[in-house]
């Protein structure tokens, strides 16, 4: 539920404003799965990106692209857009006119209570990563069923959080 609910206020129920010209233009591409997350469901990585990129917004340091935007603009190449090279991220920021584009690979995801994400801040203008990060979560009390809403709810929304406030922290 508490996914669904992230996901119904980026993708209809907060209406994000056009342009916000004092803050940083970002877009969040959907996470590919590692191996060791190769039972993350498609609803799950959705839902993954559509939450990192409600709480960026509500972190009042991002303009944050509208995710289904975004993943019009890279579903077609995703695997390189997070994959060791800048270029495809590059070009589906030049896309989508942002200055960053925040990749990334679902290192781990268990549905008993614990997610490790790997991720890159990639800076469109230069190809350059600007930041990279490996974020790990253990679940925040006992996972009694491993769905997903729970794991949204112990794991993955402490996940988010800790990857917003990091990015929040850089200097822009």
């Amino acid at each position: 539920m508490l996914g669904l609910a992230f996901m119904s206020a980026v993708l209809g129920g907060a209406k994000m404003p056009a342009e916000q010209p004092d803050k940083v233009k970002v877009a969040v591409i959907e996470f590919t799965p590692g191996s060791d997350a190769s039972i993350m469901t498609y609803e799950a990585k959705r839902q993954l990106q559509a939450s990192i990129a409600f709480e960026l917004y509500k972190s009042k340091r991002f303009d944050v692209v509208d995710v289904r935007h975004t993943r019009d603009a890279s579903q077609a190449d995703l695997a390189a857009v997070n994959g060791e090279s800048t270029a495809a991220a590059v070009r589906v920021g030049k896309q989508l006119r942002v200055s960053y584009v925040l990749t990334g690979t679902v290192v781990e995801y268990n549905p008993q209570g614990s997610a490790t994400l790997a991720t890159r801040l990639v800076e469109v203008s230069t190809g350059k990563v600007k930041h990279t990060e490996t974020i790990s979560q253990q679940s925040i009390s006992k996972v009694t069923t491993g769905g997903a809403a729970e794991m949204a709810a112990k794991v993955l929304k402490p996940l988010i959080q800790k990857l917003t406030d990091s990015l929040a922290a850089l200097a822009f």
